[in-house]
């Protein structure tokens, strides 16, 4: 998973959809994958600059908006 999200950094408009059907739209702001006493996440900036933090194994779906 970390691979897939270090490959969508540059993106603005990416959506994570989590096994519990949330969806989350903007931006990567922030992976976090190896820190002591934290579990792999992924911190989404959006629109409106609510950061959502989700972790790795909440993950379903990526879907890069922003690609051509």
């Amino acid at each position: 998973m970390m691979e897939k999200l270090q490959g969508l950094f540059d993106s603005d408009d990416i959506e994570v959809i989590t096994i519990d059907g949330r969806s989350v739209r903007g931006r990567i702001d922030n992976l976090r994958s190896t820190q002591p006493f934290s579990r792999p996440a992924v911190k989404i900036t959006g629109p409106d600059g609510k950061i959502t933090k989700i972790l790795f194994a909440d993950i379903k779906e990526v879907i890069n908006h922003g690609k051509r």
